[in-house]
């Protein structure tokens, strides 16, 4: 039997704490330690130019002279800064500035098997959301501290049909790992705390087509369909000596990516790029705790993208690049929490790529990431969050290595 006061502590937990805070999965970075950082992500379907097509698009390893890999690292350093309106009624500060330092490691490679047929593995991060805000802050009921990262491992094959046309799929196995902490009101002077981690492995898979209508032109089409995680874990109580089990879904969404990569010269390219994303799937979150459920309902929008950028290389050794791009907001200010200060996006970036030696290019990049003013204006049984964020953008560092083997 569960105590009285612990049984309450758990109706707590779940219906004001936990339920809406399970949506930091829509942190999904493009930012994959790779040189297309450099364009704002424009491109990620057709550019095909390094072994990290085996990911973003996997028919483009068909348009690869042979074998290569790609070793890639990206450095997160985000400014996140809440400003509380009047009309918040939560006792406490703005919470400090909650962004973190995030780095990141990706792999990727590409085994030409023959002209026609090539095979590819990547490991990747493509969710990530690091917050720590102070633990007395006015939205401390919904996030004191989150981490979610998610790893995927994609192997995957193409088939180059004839000169215009490839084919490419692969499989993946995710591994996403969710982890918080927030505040619990116990009266009206005294807060509890609660500790959520946990994790799980699923499944999912990617598609891809590369059409080479001319020489000079490059159209990618990829699709990578919805993972959906059932996160099982534990929940621990500040102070109290239990640790009931916790359980919820986690939607990782379905997304279609379109680029162009378009010779102008033999020198300058424009690249051109059109996705959506279907977050319309998560229409409520359903937390399970010792038996005790709560369900959230979510009033998500589908998302879309569009980005343009260009590519100039000025000798064969050195090619430099640059681009924007704009991704419109899954949520609005009565929907939106801390835990997720994602407006819209607009990514600006520019790198270069160099030619060490015959065989090894390095890719830098850099790329401002803005993400709104992100309002948020939300009642709750322990009063209203409203405000927004003065600060709210993240600086990407890119280095990377892909050597032709």
């Amino acid at each position: 039997m569960i105590h009285s006061f612990l049984r309450r502590l758990i109706v707590a937990a779940i219906s004001i704490s936990l339920s809406p805070s399970l949506f930091a999965a829509a942190f999904q970075f493009y930012e994959l330690g790779t040189p297309i950082i450099g364009t704002a992500g424009v491109g990620q379907a057709a550019v095909a130019m390094d072994a990290s097509t085996s990911y973003f698009n996997p028919a483009g390893m068909a348009l690869l002279p042979g074998s290569a890999f790609l070793l890639g690292s990206q450095m997160l350093l985000p400014y996140i800064n809440f400003s509380q309106s009047p009309a918040t009624t939560i006792a406490g500060d703005n919470g400090g500035s909650a962004g973190t330092l995030t780095p990141g490691l990706d792999f990727y490679y590409v085994y030409r098997y023959s002209p026609q047929l090539q095979l590819g593995i990547s490991l990747t991060q493509p969710y990530a959301g690091l917050l720590t805000y102070n633990d007395g802050w006015a939205g401390r009921f919904y996030v004191q501290t989150l981490q979610l990262y998610a790893l995927n491992l994609n192997p995957a094959i193409s088939y180059k049909v004839n000169d215009w046309l490839a084919l490419g799929g692969g499989v993946s196995v995710e591994y996403a790992n969710l982890q918080e902490t927030q505040a619990l009101p116990l009266t009206r002077l005294i807060d509890g705390q609660v500790n959520l981690k946990t994790d799980n492995f699923s499944p999912g898979f990617n598609l891809g087509v590369m059409l080479m209508p001319s020489e000079n032109t490059q159209i990618g089409i990829a699709f990578r369909s919805q993972i959906l995680h059932h996160l099982r874990g534990r929940i621990t109580f500040l102070r109290l000596a239990v640790t009931p089990s916790a359980s919820t879904k986690l939607v990782m969404p379905a997304n279609v990516i379109v680029s162009v990569v378009q010779n102008i010269t033999n020198q300058f390219s424009l690249l051109g790029e059109l996705g959506w994303s279907d977050w319309s799937s998560m229409h409520n979150t359903i937390v399970d705790v010792a038996g005790f459920t709560a369900t959230t309902i979510r009033d998500w929008k589908n998302t879309y993208r569009v980005g343009v950028a260009g590519r100039y290389r000025f000798t064969p050794n050195f090619l430099v690049q640059a681009g924007a791009s704009y991704d419109s907001s899954p949520t609005t200010s009565s929907h939106r929490l801390p835990d997720l200060p994602m407006d819209r996006q607009i990514r600006v970036g520019a790198g270069l790529i160099y030619n060490l030696i015959r065989a090894v290019d390095l890719g830098l990049s850099y790329e401002y990431m803005n993400m709104g003013n992100a309002n948020i204006n939300n009642t709750s049984s322990n009063g209203s969050l409203v405000g927004s964020y003065s600060r709210n953008y993240i600086n990407v560092f890119q280095v990377s290595l892909n050597v032709n083997v």
